[in-house]
């Protein structure tokens, strides 16, 4: 009898186990900004504020420092995201590539639609909890102000890009700097690393 409900104990255990969502500890000092719908764990500044967005994540500094980041999911529509091009440097991984590659046709659209969009530098390579992503930091006016953006994209599954962006007016951009390299040290996909 006791072998018995030892194996449905045993059972029940890893039943629970199985079922249960991965989760990360808190990072000190940090807040979970994420929602439980996303399939990412973004941490924030415990003295930020969290913004409600449909599907993205969001939070800004506070309410006189509108300096932010988001992180959006976008499922991948075109292709060519997945080209090798003939010069991609020795030993890149094809995931920086196809990073560098969405950042080619994302450029394209901010250059349509921003005023004053100029690349600052990038795409670099880096990463995002481990896997293969690229870095980007470019500029623009919007209503007679100057902002600053860093962005980095990682695609995953060769399906999903994955964006998280800082956005600064350029006079505060180096001021928070420094919380949006916290916020991508301790970003984390949920199920785990994907090729």
């Amino acid at each position: 009898m006791k072998k018995v409900i030892s194996a449905v104990l045993a059972a029940a255990v890893l039943l629970l186990c199985g079922c249960a969502k991965t989760e990360t500890s808190v990072p000190s000092g940090m807040k979970l900004a994420s929602v439980e719908a996303v399939d990412y764990y973004m941490y924030v500044p415990n003295d930020w504020i969290i913004a409600d967005q449909d599907g993205v994540t969001a939070a800004y500094v506070s309410l006189t420092d509108k300096s932010n980041v988001t992180c959006a999911c976008y499922t991948i529509q075109n292709e060519a995201v997945f080209d090798i091009p003939a010069d991609r440097a020795e030993g890149e991984a094809d995931g920086v590539t196809y990073a560098k590659n969405y950042w080619t046709g994302y450029a394209s659209q901010l250059q349509a639609s921003l005023p004053g969009f100029t690349l600052i530098s990038g795409p670099a390579a880096t990463l995002l909890n481990g896997q293969p992503a690229v870095r980007c930091r470019y500029s623009a006016r919007m209503s007679d102000v100057d902002y600053t953006f860093e962005m980095v994209i990682c695609v995953r599954e060769r399906m999903f890009a994955y964006l998280l962006t800082y956005t600064a007016e350029s006079a505060r951009f180096d001021a928070n700097l420094p919380s949006f390299e916290s916020i991508v040290t301790e970003f984390v996909f949920q199920t785990g690393v994907l090729k």
